[in-house]
């Protein structure tokens, strides 16, 4: 690091880290667009983080504190910082259950499970949906996943059940999908669902894994752009730092997952 650049400067770098490596950035200047900011400086290539790093030099050496540079790089790069002032917030109109986890059989001398995990809304939100949903499902151990799929659907006939394959994000620590809502004046397509992940265990010896779910809501014009699955839990690429919540479910204990 230049020499000049603060305690300030260090903690804002250090959170700039985290964004770029946990993929926590808008996907360019158009999804910065989408969400009402458009960036003068990106970090599509090396050389715009190298004028984001230099700008951060430069204003730790005027002497801004972390707020000022925080409030500098929203204008001029639409950055948010992550970290305890910028956690997401739960909405107490979701409930996120904790996975359903069973054994099914035996396939070729090993253990085969799935986790299953509900979510519902408890009324229909009153305010527009524009972007995607999210729904995740994450082990702090790896596994091998087999499959997976999702399940969702109104309240109501207005919206029938659909059912997918597609997962936006699928590794050994678990899988993610991404959802396009649709509502009227009185449902959702979203308003309940089901996902399930049929897995093994990765290794030769038996572990305990613990298991965690999570809805990602946005309104409004916020969007979901991506998202990437850790032993940790799930990074979504969020467009905005309002009108989103991230409701996560209380763990599951799995004992006797063997490879």
């Amino acid at each position: 690091m230049r020499r000049g650049v603060g305690g300030a400067g260090r903690a804002l770098l250090a959170g700039l880290v985290g964004l770029v490596v946990c993929g926590g950035l808008a996907a360019g200047p158009a999804r910065a667009a989408e969400s009402g900011c458009v960036p003068e400086i990106t970090l599509e290539d090396e050389a715009g983080a190298r004028e984001l790093l230099a700008r951060v030099d430069a204003l730790a050496a005027a002497g801004e504190d972390a707020a000022g540079i925080d409030a500098v790089l929203a204008e001029e790069a639409c950055l948010v910082r992550v970290g305890a002032a910028t956690e997401v917030p739960s909405t107490p109109n979701l409930v996120v259950d904790a996975p359903d986890v069973y054994k099914i059989a035996t396939v070729n001398g090993r253990d085969r499970w799935v986790a299953m995990t509900d979510w519902a809304f408890q009324s229909l939100p009153g305010y527009p949906m524009a972007g995607r949903q999210s729904v995740a499902t994450w082990f702090d151990s790896a596994v091998s996943p087999v499959l997976q799929v999702v399940h969702h659907s109104g309240n109501t006939a207005e919206f029938p059940n659909t059912s997918s394959d597609g997962a936006a994000a699928l590794n050994g620590y678990g899988v993610g999908f991404l959802i396009i809502p649709s509502r009227s004046a009185t449902d959702m397509n979203v308003a309940t669902g089901r996902t399930a992940l049929v897995f093994e265990g990765s290794t030769g010896v038996c572990k305990t894994l613990t298991a965690r779910s999570a809805f990602a809501h946005t309104w409004n014009s916020t969007d979901i752009t991506g998202l990437s699955i850790a032993a940790a839990g799930p990074t979504f690429g969020w467009t905005g730092g309002t009108d989103r919540a991230l409701n996560v479910s209380p763990p599951t204990t799995v004992t006797g997952v063997c490879g």
